[in-house]
């Protein structure tokens, strides 16, 4: 297979993968709508219904995913992806929160323990998720997970405990996952009721931006480009 090289200056900047997450019915599935472009959503949480009222409700297809065969219903969209690039822009999967909880459920009942999952349950979980995430960015297109929110025990490498926002995953997933995405934004409401997405970390809020230099924007801007990283 030829090695596949190119410079810097040719990064595709348009293409790069959010994982944005909040608690249940703060507006995660409404910033899908208000995406640019035509976007496929991957429906897991069955929460799509919010849509049917978005700005770009006809730029938006939605694939209701089979919970119930969940590992073979994804491997069906991803291959449906791979073969219509040219139909979409965005991938929306909604959310990451309850895919893993359908997918341990699943191996789970495969298993031998009345339905609970293993400790090996967790790792397919964990490689499987990696491997969907790595799969959807070699598409180029831009890519934003959903997820819960939850409040995480942290100690700091000097010793200091406090608690934390982050996404809720599985702890050694959530860090592949994490690493895998440019951009991880926390949604919150202000004061004044308006949506503001966070993308900069703070002692009790886990955000990162590797794609530009902003540090909050609106719903309808997370796809667009602030300054250079």
């Amino acid at each position: 297979m030829a090695l596949k090289t190119y410079t810097a200056d040719n990064i595709e900047k348009e293409a790069f993968t959010c994982l944005l997450y909040a608690k249940p019915g703060d507006g995660k599935t409404t910033t899908i709508g208000k995406l640019p472009g035509k976007t496929v959503v991957l429906d897991i949480d069955k929460t799509s219904g919010v849509l049917k009222n978005s700005p770009n409700a006809k730029g938006i297809l939605i694939v209701d995913i089979d919970v119930d065969d969940i590992v073979n219903s994804m491997n069906e969209a991803l291959a449906w992806l791979a073969s219509n690039t040219d139909k979409y822009d965005n991938i929306a999967i909604d959310n990451v929160s309850e895919l893993q909880s359908c997918i341990l459920s699943y191996y789970g009942q495969l298993g031998r323990n009345y339905g609970v999952p293993s400790q090996g349950d967790y790792q397919k979980f964990q490689f499987g998720l990696a491997r969907i995430i790595r799969n959807l960015k070699t598409l180029q297109k831009r890519i934003l997970l959903t997820a819960w929110q939850e409040l995480v025990d942290v100690t700091s490498p000097t010793g200091e405990q406090y608690t934390s926002f982050m996404p809720r995953i599985q702890k050694s997933a959530r860090d592949n996952v994490c690493g895998l995405c440019d951009v991880v934004g926390h949604l919150e409401i202000t004061s004044t009721g308006e949506r503001v997405i966070r993308l900069l970390s703070t002692k009790n809020v886990y955000a990162k931006n590797q794609h530009d230099d902003r540090k909050a924007c609106r719903q309808e801007d997370l796809f667009s480009t602030g300054g250079n990283k």
